[in-house]
């Protein structure tokens, strides 16, 4: 008899929740996959958003809802090397999807897994 590891969450519900809204909508297998990255990576993740409703104020302002309202995109507070790891370990799980804000105040990485099919191309950018 073979028993299935459980995977480890390094997440509570309430940072994946939209802040503006309180709502959940956060996508489980992107919370999978966010774990693995972390668990790699080794250093904990603050995240500044997770899923945003489409009431959130910075959605709302948005001519086309963006990734977190798909609840697929985090953007985590990070500089320098641990940024840096964070890009790489991403990339080697698939993400295809990476901005990066490492100047000033709240520096973060952006990350996603919208695909083209949602209107998503794969693309890295800076804010």
């Amino acid at each position: 008899m073979t028993t299935k590891k459980k995977e480890k969450n390094y997440f509570k519900p309430k940072e994946l929740k939209c802040k503006a809204t309180g709502e959940e909508g956060f996508d489980p297998d992107f919370l999978a996959l966010l774990n693995e990255i972390r668990h790699e990576c080794g250093f904990s993740f603050p995240l500044s958003s997770a899923y945003r409703s489409p009431q959130h104020p910075i959605e709302a302002r948005k001519e086309r809802l963006g990734a977190h309202t798909y609840g697929k995109a985090v953007d985590i507070l990070a500089n320098g090397e641990n940024a840096l790891e964070i890009i790489r370990v991403a990339q080697k799980h698939g993400i295809k999807r990476i901005g990066v804000q490492q100047k000033g105040g709240g520096r973060f990485i952006h990350l996603d897994v919208c695909t083209e099919e949602e209107g998503f191309p794969p693309a890295i950018w800076s804010y």
